[in-house]
């Protein structure tokens, strides 16, 4: 769900790249800046909910538009750049790692397109060039007319570090060769996660927003890798009190799949169909319940409805660590599909939760930092009661309860 665009601006961009059998030219960056139109076009229809933000760069890196969903406002900012000194890349991953962590923390994936004319099969393998602080990848976009010379150099067009990798344009250069290229890198990237979200005979097609990323964890002998099914099983329904916060991977969008014609009626016809998923967010957001879901086997996941505001509300799937004890307090998740006369039956009783009439500390609202000010304003609240202690002991470790 995020994006973002590194425009090179050093001089060597203005120049002029004249069209075979025909007389027009272009400047390299008027053909970066058709690439990007060609990008944020496709994004438009096919991902409406991607963050992009640009950034431009020579000998220093600048942020000119911050993460939005204007794709208009990144067109018309695009047109009105200036250049300045020679091509530097370590800036620009020093810029762009501040960038993302700002706005939304190093643990969310983030893809960078980079458009340049240097030599960046040199600049991007030397060893000052440190990786990304946030999961995602590099993906760059040469515009060099002798480019093909510096690929013999080297046996791919993967960077080190797994920094990403570098595609160029077929040469010569034309306005239809960069689109292409940018084409294929959108199709690539922006792939849209599809799914089946099944309850007993109910179903419904939905799409996952971002989509979800495999899981690897190093064991002792071996590396265990897993991978979310196209079907989204849910296996049963908890009070959303008994489920507040447990450690999570990521969290998604689940939005119903829209089938779009150009014909208007066809359009107003697929609307009025009865969707699942919609039912389902309706009553999990009104009954106040949380929807277990399994994502294969042995991990699951929370369907839950989640507010950003009083006036809008969306259906969120929490992915939980793989496992079945992803929920501590509750013991094992297969455990809560057992009637009474097998549960009572069940001799592992260190699998089975734990009935309580104590309140526990995780039993409140969800809490998510979204930015650092958040996170101080917290931290700074515990400072204010323990200077107040012993008067405030309670309010003391309630707040610390809650961290």
């Amino acid at each position: 769900m995020a994006t973002v665009i590194a425009i090179d601006l050093s001089v060597s961009m203005i120049r002029d790249i004249k069209i075979k059998d025909t007389k027009e030219s272009f400047t390299l960056l008027q053909l970066a800046t058709h690439g990007v139109n060609v990008l944020l076009n496709y994004l438009a229809v096919h991902s409406r909910l991607e963050f992009v933000a640009v950034v431009t760069f020579s000998s220093t890196c600048d942020v000119l538009c911050s993460f939005t969903r204007d794709y208009d406002l990144i067109k018309s900012k695009i047109t009105q750049l200036e250049f300045s000194s020679k091509t530097c890349y370590p800036p620009v991953i020093q810029t762009i790692n501040n960038l993302v962590h700002s706005e939304w923390s190093n643990s969310v994936t983030c893809q960078v397109i980079m458009i340049t004319d240097g030599n960046c099969y040199e600049g991007l393998r030397k060893p000052d060039i440190t990786p990304f602080l946030f999961p995602g990848k590099l993906i760059v976009v040469p515009l060099e007319q002798v480019s093909s010379l510096y690929k013999n150099n080297y046996d791919s067009n993967k960077l080190p570090n797994g920094l990403g990798y570098i595609t160029s344009p077929e040469l010569p250069l034309t306005p239809s060769s960069v689109a292409k290229v940018f084409e294929k890198v959108a199709k690539e990237t922006y792939v849209p996660y599809s799914a089946v979200l099944r309850c007993g005979s109910l179903k419904s097609d939905v799409h996952l927003i971002p989509p979800p990323m495999s899981y690897t964890k190093a064991a002792d002998f071996e590396i265990m890798t897993c991978c979310i099914s196209s079907e989204l099983s849910i296996i049963g329904f908890l009070e959303s009190s008994k489920v507040e916060c447990p450690a999570t991977l990521s969290r998604h969008l689940v939005l119903p799949q829209r089938i779009l014609d150009e014909c208007s009626e066809t359009n107003e016809a697929s609307a009025r169909t009865p969707s699942f998923c919609v039912l389902l967010h309706g009553a999990l957001k009104v009954e106040n319940m949380t929807a277990v879901c399994q994502l294969s086997s042995n991990w699951y996941g929370l369907l839950v409805s989640w507010a950003d505001n009083k006036k809008k509300s969306n259906l969120m799937l929490i992915i939980l660590e793989p496992g079945t004890n992803a929920i501590p307090w509750l013991g094992d998740i297969r455990n809560l599909a057992l009637t009474p006369i097998e549960f009572a039956k069940s001799d592992d009783e260190d699998t089975q939760p734990i009935k309580t009439p104590d309140k526990r500390s995780y039993n409140q609202s969800q809490l998510v930092w979204i930015k650092e000010a958040g996170l101080q304003a917290d931290i700074q609240k515990i400072l204010r009661q323990a200077r107040k202690m012993p008067d405030k002991i309670q309010s003391f470790y309630k707040v610390i309860q809650r961290l």
